[in-house]
Formats: C-alpha cells, structure tokens, sequence
C-alpha cells in the first residue's frame, strides 16, 4: 500500500530549521519519560516476580540524568542568547 499525502500537506514547510527552544522542550520531555521509567523499575521492579538487574535501573536513571542536564544546558543556552538579543536591541 502505498500512501499519497493530500494536496494541503504538501504545501507545508517540512523542513523548518529548529531553533534552541525546540531542542530544550524535547530534551526535558525526554528526561520526563526516563524518569517515569527509572521510578517504574525500581517501584514495580521488586513487587514482580522476576525484578529487572539492579544495573538496568541505574543505567536508565543515569540516562535521565543524561538527559536532564543536556536540557539544563540547553535552558542556560536558549537564555543567554536571549538575553544577548534583548541587550542587542537595547543599545540601538
């Protein structure tokens, strides 16, 4: 089968470049889900009849953290260029 996108999804911009905010959301949402998953495994984990290896746990909890602290990074970034803009602007 194969699918033929409508005439209105064709006109749309695709490929729209992704500024900082974008990177910084989905990084946080990331971190979120990992997050939730890291607390599934070492809640429900024990309560189960066969508990995943301690390492698993660790590994996605590293990887939330991971992936919090890109979108700490991500956040300090997207404020100091908005705040080089507002101090650009300022000044003329």
């Amino acid at each position: 089968m194969v699918f033929i996108p409508p005439p209105h999804m064709l006109r749309q911009k695709s490929n729209r470049p992704q500024n900082r905010h974008d990177t910084t959301v989905g990084m946080l949402v990331v971190f979120v889900i990992m997050l939730g998953i890291a607390l599934f495994i070492f809640i429900a984990g024990p309560r189960s009849g066969n508990p995943p290896p301690l390492g698993v746990g660790y590994a996605v909890t590293g990887l939330a953290l991971l992936f919090g602290f890109i979108a700490f990074l991500s956040f300090m970034k997207e404020q100091s260029d908005d705040a080089d803009s507002s101090h650009s602007n300022s000044e003329s």
